[in-house]
């Protein structure tokens, strides 16, 4: 059994792995802006297929090491979901996927970064993987609202919680039948993070309230994003 790696906050790594992925969109972001619209679809392309292969990868990896498993190596932890999400929309844009990374993905891919948990131990690959797939998540919301104009709907925010609500239950069902901690709605992380309260069942119902907030603070953010000139 692989015992999760935290990765300590403000440690020489941490720091690293936040500097890079904030220097890395700045970048893109910048790029995206300043080329024309087919060569920035090409861009859009090539990050989702990036996206993407880095989740095929890292199955391969984790098998390679014979780490993989069904009840820990499914991409059903929120952030799994997201990045798959977003290679998928970087090459075929929605705006349904837009909003789900903008207001979901997005806040769960920023606490990953700030309390890093390497669930499959940690190798070289897992930390690049970790920091590119977490970046992935919260850069392509902001591609979408800043290079191609992308808004969030009025009430969007209603829509993503109630959305989220239905997610739990898929994946806390999942959990009962691979008796699995996706989500981590059986178990509690071992990152402390200011979101976790309590005990199990308890910090669920933190993570609830806490989540409702992100998903509104996001949603007024992303109100206040405008197209920036080509």
């Amino acid at each position: 059994m692989v015992v999760p790696e935290i990765i300590k906050v403000f440690s020489n790594l941490w720091w690293l792995g936040i500097i890079i992925s904030i220097i890395i969109s700045i970048l893109i972001v910048q790029l995206s802006i300043r080329i024309p619209p087919d060569r920035r679809k090409l861009l859009m392309i090539f990050l989702g297929a990036f996206l993407l292969s880095l989740e095929l990868v890292r199955h391969y990896h984790l098998y390679d090491l014979g780490l993989w498993s069904v009840s820990a190596s499914l991409p059903i932890h929120l952030c799994g979901i997201a990045r798959i999400l977003a290679g998928i929309i970087l090459i075929k844009p929605n705006k349904i996927g837009f909003q789900f990374l903008a207001l979901i993905g997005s806040p769960g891919a920023l606490h990953a970064l700030l309390t890093p948990q390497l669930n499959h131990g940690r190798t070289d690959f897992m930390i690049f993987e970790y920091y590119a797939s977490h970046t992935g998540i919260i850069l392509t919301p902001i591609i979408f609202a800043v290079a191609l104009g992308y808004r969030i709907q009025d009430k969007s925010w209603m829509d993503a919680f109630i959305l989220l609500q239905f997610l739990l239950v898929f994946v806390g069902l999942s959990n009962y039948v691979l008796d699995a901690n996706y989500m981590y709605l059986a178990e509690r992380p071992l990152v402390k993070n200011p979101m976790i309260v309590g005990d199990w069942p308890w910090y669920i119902l933190g993570f609830e309230f806490l989540g409702f907030i992100h998903i509104y603070i996001f949603f007024k953010l992303y109100k206040f994003f405008k197209p920036l000139p080509y």
